[in-house]
């Protein structure tokens, strides 16, 4: 199907969905946040993708009389973040910020305010001017009379000069041009992302695969096309498009040469092709910089991280514990152990072996990492630090 039939046929479910929220509000509970557990512990929502759907679709057709509904949307969107998501800010949130936003009332702020307080990245990414569309003297005068916890702390950010009406409104039509009111207005990276939250893989793989084909064949554009694919499971494809990054990509810094190898390894591996990925690695080792300290530990962390992941996947026995000793070498001098789950790697491809002395030393490694991790913690609360600046 062509992407121009995808889109009509992806926005047929949440325009129906948005007319019945409109003709009876007693059917908002189907879009609220509604928490189920997973086998593996994980918690996730069960009607995320109903209510991005609406979201969505109320982008596209936008009424004076849909605000109530916006902003149960927005708080149903504040409490999947809170609950689920503990780092990271994506357009589900914002598009849910802006909708209600634009309607430029004041008492508004309260549920912007939450919003932007769920984490450090709301904190940072979650504009202050989502509180401040319905003038900045009325919110300013609004938040004074209020008995709010966070009075002080909301007053100290909007009651400054730097803030002006004008500055707020030009900031309301940056948003607009990022959620246009038209489909057509939309690229197909961002129709790509919206799929992917509709759960429709194989429309999201090819909105995506579109839009990298109308752009110059970049890293960067191949980076995206790359990622993309291999949240979506299309790790195969993901694997062809990293190895084309490496061809494209600048050889002449070594460490990044040795990152792209590491992504492709990883791929590899996830795709269940640990011979592929374990050539990739000795590819990685032949263009790791020899020394492991500084900025370099992190890499060689992660490198030996992928070592340690591949025992297990080893089919035989024998290659699984010569790979276990190669990778316990390329460990030797590595700082920060504590760091990038390296020693979890080593301990599980250690019981996978059989190994009950390496499994021991690994075991010992992990305690005293997680000793010099409590004292670095502990002498980085003691140093005086600034915190972030909201925006």
């Amino acid at each position: 199907m062509s992407t121009a039939g995808e889109q009509d046929r992806l926005l047929r479910v949440p325009r129906r969905d948005l007319e019945r929220a409109r003709r009876d509000p007693e059917t908002w509970p189907d879009l609220a946040f509604f928490a189920e557990h997973t086998d593996e512990g994980h918690v996730i929502d069960r009607n995320r993708a109903a209510r991005f759907g609406v979201l969505w679709a109320l982008q596209y057709d936008r009424r004076p009389q849909d605000l109530p509904l916006l902003r149960f949307l927005l708080q149903q969107q504040t409490t999947f973040y809170q609950e689920v998501v503990p780092w990271g800010l994506a357009p589900d949130l914002t598009l849910a910020g802006f909708l209600v936003a634009e309607h430029q009332q004041v008492e508004d702020l309260w549920l912007h305010w939450t919003a932007k307080n769920i984490s450090f990245d709301t904190a940072l990414g979650y504009h202050l001017y989502h509180l401040l569309t319905g003038g900045i003297a009325a919110a300013v005068e609004a938040v004074r009379a209020s008995a709010h916890p966070d009075r002080d702390r909301i007053l100290g950010d909007i009651a400054s000069d730097r803030h002006t009406d004008a500055a707020v409104e030009e900031w309301l039509n940056e948003q607009r041009a990022q959620f246009p009111a038209a489909p057509a207005d939309e690229s197909l990276k961002a129709w790509a992302h919206h799929a992917a939250r509709l759960g429709e893989r194989e429309a999201s793989r090819l909105f995506m695969t579109e839009w990298a084909a109308s752009e110059p064949r970049t890293e960067d554009t191949l980076n995206t096309l790359q990622f993309h694919l291999a949240q979506l499971r299309y790790l195969t494809e993901a694997v062809a498009v990293q190895r084309e990054v490496i061809a494209v990509s600048d050889a002449s810094w070594p460490g990044a040469r040795a990152n792209n190898l590491l992504t492709l390894a990883r791929l590899q591996r996830r795709a269940d092709d640990a011979s592929s990925a374990w050539k990739t690695l000795e590819e990685v080792q032949s263009v790791l910089p020899p020394d492991k300290q500084g900025l370099r530990a992190g890499l060689w962390r992660h490198f030996v991280k992928e070592c340690f992941l591949l025992v297990p996947l080893t089919p035989d026995d024998c290659t699984a514990r010569r790979r276990l000793t190669a990778s316990h070498e390329h460990l030797q001098g590595i700082p920060r152990l504590w760091m990038d789950g390296v020693l979890d790697a080593a301990v599980a491809a250690a019981e996978q072996v059989g190994d009950p002395q390496t499994l021991h030393r690994y075991r010992a490694l992990q305690q005293a990492a997680a000793c010099e991790r409590e004292q670095e913690l502990s002498q980085a609360t003691r140093r005086p630090a600034s915190g972030p600046t909201t925006s």
